[in-house]
């Protein structure tokens, strides 16, 4: 196969690509970002396009299609360093992950549906959505609040200063098991909407982490976890600035009647059939060894849901 085989498909994606940027210049109060999203994708593309038609130049023959593979690798190492650039279209509502249409998808910098939209554009006005019924309305993703707010933020752990952090917020979760299932929550409102994860919420002024741990698990599912403990603990910071420090707790046993609320749909499931892609990203990382015996200590960077990077140490445990 001749080299000029390879300059008529990579000319036209290139092409393709600054005909999408150019329809992108209507979006720009909304698109920006996606605009030079498109335009690094296109500069990309011109990498292994213009070793190919320096190979097809100076005639060289096998040696050309080396130089067009070296360009290829050339422009996927660019896309993976830049990849927080570049990757930014999305499919669905980072917040309820609900389908988006293709305009949003292309055009919207916030990949956020209509309804997350008009929610987190209320406070400009035309519509009252701080109610206690708002499912947005604790949601630090959207609105993060300004106590402890970090104003950057690098995309790897080993970047971060960790000795110098102090959380803008401190929380619990806790897993209560019933012979081999575990109980887990549909979220309905707040940080995590839309996924599954387990009853917990923030600690309160005075209470040390196990309360609140018993505490929202009465709250949530009417559950009374007896006799929690510790099993690990989870520092989470985010690209918007906010930041949260998490402890997870076992309990092997309860009491009282397990009830839907409107903060979570509760249901059991068996421990080893956890829907882990319905969860947090770190989720798979951490609960599996976990629940293996492990105590776990971790950090993790994310851009809203997406985890960017991530440190984890484990240690056996006594219980």
């Amino acid at each position: 196969m001749p080299i000029t085989a390879l300059k008529i498909p990579l000319l036209f994606l290139v092409l393709a690509v600054l005909g999408f940027n150019l329809s992108q210049r209507s979006h720009l109060a909304h698109g920006e970002r996606k605009r030079f999203a498109s335009l690094w994708a296109a500069g990309l593309l011109l990498i292994p396009y213009s070793f190919v038609l320096i190979a097809e130049r100076y005639n060289l023959g096998t040696a050309g299609f080396w130089l067009a593979e070296l360009g290829l690798i050339v422009s996927g190492v660019l896309g993976y360093l830049f990849r927080e650039r570049i990757f930014i279209f999305r499919r669905r509502c980072r917040r309820c992950t609900a389908p988006l249409p293709i305009r949003t998808t292309l055009y919207y910098d916030d990949n956020l549906c209509a309804d997350c939209r008009e929610v987190k554009d209320g406070d400009s006005g035309s519509k009252q959505v701080d109610t206690p019924q708002a499912p947005y309305q604790d949601d630090p993703l959207i609105r993060p609040p300004e106590k402890n707010l970090l104003r950057e933020v690098p995309g790897d752990v080993r970047e971060f200063d960790w000795d110098m952090w102090k959380p803008a917020e401190t929380a619990v979760i806790c897993y209560i098991f019933r012979d081999d299932q575990v109980l887990l929550i549909h979220k309905k409102r707040g940080l995590g909407r839309g996924k599954i994860n387990a009853p917990g919420g923030r600690i309160e002024p005075g209470e040390e982490p196990v309360e609140t741990a018993i505490r929202e698990a009465q709250e949530e599912v009417g559950l009374t976890p007896i006799e929690p403990y510790e099993v690990a603990q989870l520092s989470f910071v985010f690209t918007n600035g906010y930041s949260l420090k998490g402890h997870v707790f076992f309990a092997h046993e309860h009491r009282g009647e397990l009830i839907e609320t409107d903060e979570a749909k509760p249901f059991w499931v068996e421990v080893g059939q956890i829907p882990y892609h319905r969860m947090w990203e770190d989720d798979e990382l951490w609960l599996p060894r976990v629940l293996d015996g492990q105590f776990v200590e971790a950090r993790f960077i994310f851009d809203q849901d997406r985890m960017l990077s991530h440190d984890l140490i484990e240690n056996p445990r006594s219980k």
